[in-house]
């Protein structure tokens, strides 16, 4: 099977079709996952362009498995990197150079993000959480990463479940115990409210609503995170500050 589809979406969703045939746990993570969640996103502007096609996988599932899948789709692997990587990630690419990232376990970016016992929870992507959580932690938030959030905050409301919602008790969990997590996390709440704020005078009533709605959940689920309990960890992080380093800062792969 080598028919690729030159649309990201639709060709995440072959990929993710032909997994489920083989019985292979595949999720997808990124912006092409909040487009399958979020229908916001098609109606922002600019219009949310997609490079490339990011998902996950467990290591269970064995990487050789992994990497046999990929192929057998159409696409070549980046053997060097996968050698050097594919405990926690694989690289692939289309015949016409598009990139598909396949992440095992984790996602390591500014921030870790394990995300094995929460892959099979949802069908087709990782749980809303999962997806507003890998987007918050990147500390130089690009106005694709606004977008999303965006999107994701105007459709889905702020819930206890991963079924029906952003759950805020998985946002939680990883915030209270991490301090450098919820710095992050916590900066790019008060970025986003401040930047969509000023962009309410800007839009028409229906884009309004949508953005007072996100605008409405990121500061409620700031104010849950500023007051939740914090680990003892969380505690003596907290006195050393932003005096010493708290986020990586991810290479780009190509």
């Amino acid at each position: 099977m080598t028919d690729i589809v030159e649309d990201p979406v639709a060709e995440t969703r072959r990929i993710l079709a032909a997994a489920e045939a083989a019985s292979l746990p595949l999720r997808a993570i990124g912006g092409v996952a909040v487009a399958m969640m979020a229908p916001t996103i098609a109606r922002l502007q600019p219009t949310r362009s997609y490079h490339d096609i990011d998902l996950a996988a467990v290591a269970r599932s064995g990487t050789p498995v992994v990497s046999r899948f990929m192929t057998g789709l159409g696409y070549e692997a980046a053997r060097s990197f996968n050698m050097l990587n594919g405990a926690e990630r694989l690289l692939f690419h289309d015949p016409v150079g598009r990139r598909v990232d396949v992440f095992i376990d984790t996602l390591r970016m500014c921030h870790v993000l394990p995300f094995a016992a929460r892959l099979e929870l949802r069908p087709s992507t990782l749980p809303a959480a999962d997806l507003v959580l890998s987007k918050l932690q990147i500390v130089e938030l690009t106005d694709r990463d606004m977008q999303d959030l965006q999107a994701l905050f105007a459709d889905l409301a702020l819930t206890e479940s991963d079924t029906d919602g952003i759950g805020r008790a998985r946002i939680r969990q990883v915030c209270g115990a991490d301090w450098g997590w919820w710095r992050t996390v916590d900066d790019n709440l008060r970025r986003l409210s401040d930047a969509w704020q000023i962009q309410l005078a800007t839009v028409g009533p229906e884009s309004a609503r949508a953005l007072g709605t996100a605008v409405e959940r990121a500061n409620d689920l700031r104010r849950e995170l500023a007051t939740c309990p914090k680990s003892v960890g969380w505690r003596i992080r907290a006195k050393v500050g932003t005096r010493v380093g708290w986020y990586e800062s991810p290479e780009e792969v190509r």
